[in-house]
């Protein structure tokens, strides 16, 4: 029972926080999506089924190809976040 009471607070309590999303100054959708693409391949690739692995390879693409991890609505142009 407590632990049920703990999940939910949890979930309540990460639906508050903001949104990541992925911003590179000056990047398209399209760069977005390719460059996610070749970290999601990547990452895969060497993690064997860990996620918590799996999550620090991309990640670490991501940032190599000069991507930021930021909230939603700290960058004013907003056609530029991706997900």
């Amino acid at each position: 029972m407590r632990l049920r009471w703990t999940l939910i607070a949890a979930l309540c309590l990460s639906a508050c926080a903001p949104q990541k999303v992925w911003y590179k100054d000056g990047a398209t959708p399209q760069d977005y999506y390719t460059d996610m693409g070749q970290c999601r391949a990547q990452a895969f690739s060497v993690a064997n089924g860990n996620l918590m692995q799996i999550a620090i390879v991309q990640n670490s693409c991501m940032q190599g190809k000069g991507w930021y991890l930021v909230d939603q609505g700290t960058i004013p142009t907003e056609p530029r976040l991706f997900p």
